[in-house]
Parts: C-alpha cells; sequence; structure tokens
C-alpha cells in the first residue's frame, strides 16, 4: 500500500504544531506548576510517549531541565535564560552592517546562478540520452 503524501502546506502546519507544543510544554515546566509525564500529556494534549520526545528536544537544544524528586515533576534550572536572546528586540539599524549583508547576498546569488546553469547543462545532457 502507498503512503499518503502529505503536501507542503500540511507539512507546515504539523511543524506549527510541533513547535507550538514544544514551546508550551516549555512554558509550563518553567511555571510554578507541578507538571509530571502524565499531566503534561493531558495538557497538551498528546501521549506521554511525546512528552518524552518534547523533553529530549529540549535537551538536544541546550534546555537545562530536570526532574525534582521531591516535588515529583520535571522543572527547568533556576535563572535559566536562552542566551543571546536578551535585546534581541532592541536591535537598531545602526547595529545591522548593510554591507557585508549585501557581498553575502550577492554571493548566494552568483552560487545559485551557478547552479542553476550546471543543472540546466545536466539536464540537456539527459534530455539528449534520451532521444
Amino acid at each position: 500500500m502507498a503512503k499518503k503524501q502529505r503536501s507542503d502546506a500540511d507539512r507546515r502546519v504539523r511543524q506549527c504544531e510541533r513547535l507550538g507544543r514544544l514551546l508550551r510544554l516549555l512554558h509550563l515546566i518553567m511555571g510554578k506548576g507541578r507538571w509530571d509525564a502524565g499531566t503534561l500529556a493531558e495538557e497538551l494534549e498528546c501521549s506521554r510517549r511525546t512528552v518524552y520526545r518534547l523533553l529530549q528536544t529540549l535537551s538536544m537544544a541546550g534546555v537545562p531541565w530536570y526532574f525534582d524528586e521531591t516535588t515529583r515533576c520535571y522543572r527547568v534550572r533556576p535563572g535559566y535564560k536562552f542566551p543571546g536572546l536578551e535585546g534581541l528586540t532592541t536591535i537598531s539599524s545602526k547595529s545591522v552592517e548593510p554591507a557585508p549583508l549585501a557581498a553575502a547576498a550577492r554571493q548566494l546569488l552568483l552560487d545559485g546562478e551557478q547552479f542553476m546553469e550546471s543543472l540546466r547543462a545536466f539536464c540537456e545532457k539527459l534530455e539528449g540520452r534520451d532521444r
């Protein structure tokens, strides 16, 4: 039986749902409530296994969560903040140097154009073999 193909829009929606669930989990365990795997699964409307996958994702992202044995719930280390996120809302136009960005953008365009040319040549060779 063939596997059903999802459209790009469907995949993007699912990715957004997953990210939203991950951020909600992080918000919950950083808060004052007592959240174990069961209560997190109920709150997030998912399985306990999904909660464990989300916790694993947080670990891979460097979030220092732990299971507090005394309160029997998940927590994030007190005082933890995402590195580099402070001040992002106050970026001024002076802090972004346009010249290096423009040079990088031009280089990307050049690389893309060269790739397209090589891809066109490759397709032409393939079409020539089919005839």
